[in-house]
């Protein structure tokens, strides 16, 4: 996966070079720049008023804000929702994602310059936008509502496109240093409950430090009719451990502290017996002792302390871009994108996993001791053993013996992902009024991900069976392969653990999974304004009418290979609960399109423009893999009306058909085990969380009733003595679906721009959107509608999807237990809401401020009126605007805003910035009248900076993110199934301030 940076850098430098100098030469002006209209291909009429609603952020607020990944820049936009980002660390795929309108990160399509972007990595397919360079962008431009028939598909919530940067000229070098910090104060609550679990209370911190450089170069070529630009930066990243912030120092649930706690995992120091659950249950104390297990802070494992808050991550990125009119009206172009990262994403110790999943012998000398508090060893008290047993060395199957890794530490995913990309083409004029553009575009990603410190099932299993040798000493019963017995049975006389470095280095193991990912674009088109040929309206003279046609063929090709060990049924390490199967496949879709813009009126009294845009795409698909193939055919449309009565105000409106094709990953992933979680169901009698309506603590009664658990598989044995789901993680069986239909969706928006010519400098926009998608691709029902569907009903549709394991508990164990989520066409999701929009720029001195610089103000809000999940016909809706967990995922706020004010100060070339990020508070779905989160507040961050030329293109900047160090808000249902960690949702909410200075020297 290693390409020398060195040589890349000088090659492609190079070859930007070569292309420029081999054009031939010609005396003659080049075309004006090429125009990039977000949301059509159309350039014919580039004055007319937009008919598509779109937010517009210019660079400047890159460098206000101090961003270095893109996605923290997009992130705090009221349309974007946090998907894949670097601040997740349990399920990161080490690639950047942006969800619009919180339809799913696969319904949005990205670009750069108006063209799409390849599969991200080949486990998780949404588009990295890690491919984007962050300072070439000039910017981005979020355009609401399915636009299939101008990209095709993906573009279901919308489009976001970077728009770079043309014609860049000298040399730019851009330098910055930051950090982030926490003062951990003002938390009083979270450091009562660490004190009750005694966890150290962490203090002021300063982590998380980051170093990026970048290096642009450009030059227009012979007289200006070529430019040539190239880019390089490299960025470090240091992490941010949940340790070192109060409220994430402990994984936080109910307790007894305000109803809070410090909960943990009993995957500790555990020892228990499927043939006598309740009598056999044991914790092993520091000393080696055994006592009957209660659970609490002092028997349960702190695992999320040593979780990231930001991974550590390590960045080069590359990107240039040539053209050359090498003719009369006829330019040449080429694009191309590197980008190299590593990231660590680090969750707690492994540990011997998996309820009753173990087997021990009977004579194994490391159990003989007297170790309970009535006398008993361990033999005789877990593995109910008789003297005839013991004597014999039988094997006693159905034992939990679940030990924390602490000894190995935490277990870790190297991600390592690489992406290029390369645009080249042609465009010009023929005919004298028929342009043309022709391109080919090749991407391919790799990526690695290289897990370590988790343990080989069958290794353990083999030291955990253990005789003596000759001298005495224990030994492996099977002394193959280096086998050394895994001692977690006794502790040592100052309570120290006994697993020797041997066991370790035979227990642990390596999971390395490889993947790649190839897209092949070809397309072209050609356009010309029609009234060339006489064809225009009687009404609109003047204006032409614009008519587009196109057509395009795309392959996509996936291919993941996990080696063998991560491939076996039981996924051959104890920390994943189930097999990583390949998954190899293609899509190949040839398109046709068109497009067509009609000016109706123009120039009448209170119709200064009144014109009709069209679109249409017809895509033909085949799909294949793991032997299967399929096809499938989709039409997509829209229309768009824009009248403009006066120059001070103009209406819009606009409906969309979009489609999204299933990806190779949905349709042709094997069937494999993964983690879902399973809300807070309610607090049982002894005020702890509960999960599973079926489990109980202590001498709590199951929230659900002996019946209604009996339909989901419970014994009345099991009844009443069945563990909870540990922190709401559970297991379910995933996987892909070859009979996958594309998703549909309708769009409609109505819109209104105010420009007012008697407030100069000031515009305003409203746009109400409404998006339904139907057949939507979703893993299974979901596990939380599963269990509740069979509480109530009993039905064999639900409850055929549950399996419990051996003591009836819905736990992360071995294969089979959890709950059935294959993939289908099921759901219906639908958001509908108003975006608006205030810009207004002016001079102090207008206002009687005298000589004290101009302003501005920008603003940009959604207020979100539905957010409606249906998981499958005729099911109840979830309506999730303004909620979070339960059904409805990561928080989604009814109302957010972004706003930005700008003075340019009477000091030339000194300029600050605020800005107000305000994210609305959200109310438990699932439970809102629980104690402990039955709702998050709203979040206010203060984001302050300046910047000051203080010589000729030599530019400082320095600035606080979060400057009031607003607190993340606590949430004990936040698992990493919905982009939750450490009690939060980090891709939502800062962890504390960011602080960054930089500078920026332009030749």
């Amino acid at each position: 996966m290693k390409l020398s940076k060195r040589n890349l850098l000088i090659g492609t430098l190079l070859s930007s070079a070569m292309l420029a100098s081999a054009a031939p030469s010609f005396a003659q002006d080049a075309d004006e720049d090429e125009i990039i209209v977000t949301g059509s291909r159309l350039n014919v009429n580039p004055n007319l008023t937009a008919a598509q609603p779109i937010l517009s952020v210019d660079n400047s607020e890159i460098s206000a804000r101090g961003v270095v990944n893109i996605e923290d820049l997009t992130n705090s936009l009221p349309q974007i929702s946090a998907a894949q980002t670097s601040e997740q660390s349990n399920g990161a795929s080490g690639t950047a994602q942006l969800d619009l309108r919180g339809l799913g990160a696969q319904r949005t399509l990205s670009l750069i310059d108006g063209r799409r972007l390849p599969y991200g990595d080949s486990s998780s397919v949404a588009v990295n936008i890690d491919l984007v360079p962050t300072n070439l962008v000039e910017r981005v431009e979020v355009l609401t509502g399915g636009s299939s028939a101008v990209y095709g598909s993906d573009a279901v919530s919308g489009v976001v496109n970077f728009v770079l940067k043309d014609d860049f000229e000298g040399a730019e070098l851009d330098l910055q240093y930051g950090f982030a910090q926490s003062s951990n104060s003002g938390r009083d609550i979270f450091e009562d409950v660490l004190n009750d679990a005694l966890v150290p209370i962490p203090g002021s911190v300063t982590d998380g430090e980051e170093i990026t450089g970048s290096v642009t170069i450009g030059a227009n070529l012979d007289g200006g009719r070529g430019n040539v630009v190239a880019f390089a930066s490299y960025q470090n990243r240091e992490d941010i451990l949940g340790a070192d912030r109060t409220a994430s120092a402990c994984t936080i649930g109910s307790g007894n502290v305000n109803g809070f706690g410090c909960v943990g995992s009993s995957n500790f120091r555990r020892f228990n017996n499927v043939a006598d659950f309740g009598g056999t249950d044991f914790f092993q104390q520091e000393d080696g002792t055994f006592t009957p297990f209660v659970g609490g802070p002092a028997e349960t494992y702190n695992f999320g302390a040593l979780n990231y808050f930001q991974r550590p991550s390590e960045r080069f990125q590359l990107y240039t871009k040539a053209s050359y009119e090498v003719f009369d009206g006829h330019e040449i172009f080429a694009d191309f994108g590197f980008t190299e990262q590593q990231s660590d994403a680090q969750i707690a110790p492994s540990a011997s996993f998996g309820f009753f999943q173990r087997s021990i012998n009977c004579d194994n000398p490391l159990i003989q001791q007297p170790v309970t508090q009535d006398g008993r060893s361990i033999a005789e008290a877990v593995l109910q053993c008789t003297p005839a047993q013991i004597a014999s060395g039988e094997i006693i199957d159905g034992i939990t013996a679940t030990h924390r890794n602490v000894e190995g530490g935490p277990r870790n995913s190297r991600l390592e992902n690489q992406a290029m990309r390369f645009v080249g083409g042609m465009r010009g004029t023929f005919a004298e009024t028929w342009d043309y553009e022709v391109f080919g575009q090749y991407s391919k990603t790799k990526d690695q991900d290289t897990s370590t410190n988790d343990f080989l099932i069958d290794n353990l299993g083999q030291a955990l069976l253990v005789t003596t040798d000759a001298d005495g000493n224990p030994v492996c019963i099977d002394q193959s392969n280096g086998c050394a017995p895994y001692n977690i049975f006794q502790r040592g006389p100052g309570g120290e653990s006994l697993v020797s470095q041997e066991s370790l280095d035979f227990i642990q193991g390596v999971g390395i999974t490889t993947g790649q990912t190839d897209q092949l674009v070809l397309g072209g088109n050609i356009q010309t304004d029609l009234s060339n040929y006489g064809i225009v309206s009687p009404y609109a003279e003047g204006s032409g009418i614009g008519f587009l046609l196109g057509v395009e063929y795309r392959e996509d090709g996936l291919d993941a290979t996990p080696d063998q060990i991560s491939q076996r049924a039981d996924g051959g390490f104890t920390g994943v609960g189930g097999p990583t199967l390949p998954v190899a496949g293609g899509i190949d879709v040839f398109e046709v399109f068109g497009e067509v813009e009609l000016p109706l009126v123009t120039g009448v009294q209170f119709v200064e423009e009144l014109v009709f845009n069209g679109q249409y795409r017809y895509s033909d698909y085949t799909v294949d893999g793991n032997g299967v193939s399929n096809s499938f055919s989709t039409d997509t449309y829209g229309a768009q009306l824009t009248w403009v009565p006066t120059p001070d105000i103009s209406f819009r409106g606009q409906y969309q058909r979009a489609v999204r094709a299933p990806n190779v990953v949905e349709l042709f992933t094997g069937q494999s085990t993964g983690l879902p979680d399973l809300p807070e169901f309610g607090t049982d009698s002894n005020g702890l969380t509960v999960y599973d309506p079926c489990s109980s603590t202590g001498n709590a009664t199951p929230l659900a009733s002996a019946a209604a658990c009996a339909n989901t598989g419970v014994t009345a044995a099991q009844y009443g003595n069945i563990p909870d789901v540990v922190s709401g993680q559970t297991q379910g069986l995933f996987g892909g679906n070859p009979e996958l239909s594309p998703e549909k969706s309708d769009t409609f928006t109505v819109g209104a721009v105010l420009t007012p010519n008697f407030i100069p400098g000031f515009t305003a926009s409203i746009d109400y959107f409404d998006i339904t998608i139907d057949d939507a691709i979703v893993s299974g029902i979901g596990a939380n509608n599963i269990l509740n569907g069979c509480l109530d009903t009993g039905d064999a549709t639900f409850c055929d999807l549950i399996q419990r394991d051996g003591a009836g508990s819905l736990n992360a164990s071995g294969p089979g237990v959890g709950f059935t989520l294959l993939n289908l066409n099921a759901a219906s999701i639908a958001t509908s809401g108003v975006d608006f929009q205030v810009n207004y720029s002016f001079d102090l001195e207008r206002f009687g401020g005298g000589n004290f610089g101009d302003f501005a103000v920008q603003y940009a809000s959604t207020f979100l009126s539905s957010s409606d999940f249906t998981p499958f016909l005729g099911a109840e809706t979830d309506e999730c605007e303004g909620k979070f967990v339960g059904n409805c995922g990561q928080p989604t706020a009814d109302y957010r805003h972004r706003a930005i004010a700008t003075w340019n100060t009477p000091v030339e070339g000194l300029q600050i910035n605020t800005t107000w990020r305000h994210f609305g508070g959200v109310d438990n779905e699932g439970n809102p009248d629980s104690v402990i989160e039955g709702s998050l507040d709203a979040a206010n961050y203060f984001d302050v900076s300046g910047s000051w030329e203080f010589l000729d293109g030599i530019t400082a900047r320095a600035g606080v993110n979060n400057i009031f160090e607003d607190d993340f808000p606590v949430s004990v249902s936040s698992g990493p199934a919905i982009n939750g960690n450490n009690n939060t949702y980090p891709g939502v909410y800062d962890t504390g301030r960011f602080i960054f200075f930089g500078l920026n020297v332009k030749l």
